[in-house]
Parts: C-alpha cells; sequence; structure tokens
C-alpha cells in the first residue's frame, strides 16, 4: 500500500475530530462554521476513498489467490 493510501484514514479521523471540537467549543461564527463544515467533508472524502482502496485491493488478491489456488 502507498504512503497515501495509508495515510487517507489518520488524516481523515484527525480531521473528524478538529471538526467535532470545533463544534463543541468554539462560538458559533460564518467562519468556523465554514471551516468545521470543510473538514466534516475532507474526513468523509478520505475515509470512503480508504474504504474504496481497501476493497480494490482486497479484490485483487483474492483474484490472484483463486487463480493460483486453481493450478
Amino acid at each position: 500500500m502507498k504512503i497515501k493510501e495509508a495515510l487517507a484514514l489518520p488524516i481523515g479521523m484527525i480531521f473528524l475530530s478538529i471538526a467535532i471540537l470545533m463544534g463543541k467549543f468554539l462560538p458559533a461564527n460564518n467562519l468556523f462554521d465554514f471551516i468545521e463544515g470543510l473538514f466534516s467533508g475532507l474526513s468523509i472524502a478520505l475515509n470512503i476513498y480508504y474504504i474504496f482502496v481497501i476493497a480494490k485491493k482486497q479484490k485483487w488478491e483474492s483474484q490472484i489467490i483463486t487463480k493460483y489456488a486453481r493450478n
């Protein structure tokens, strides 16, 4: 797995944590709300990207295993 694929999930979780903390402790302000939404959206995008990369990799590996298991 490449570095950018391996770091997608932890960075996504950090963005989610920052967005939650911003919502809890910062006052309601247009700028803070925008940044909170940005971090939430980036978190969702990175987490979904990681899920698709892992699913694609596992599918590819299972096809290789079944191909060589037949022989």
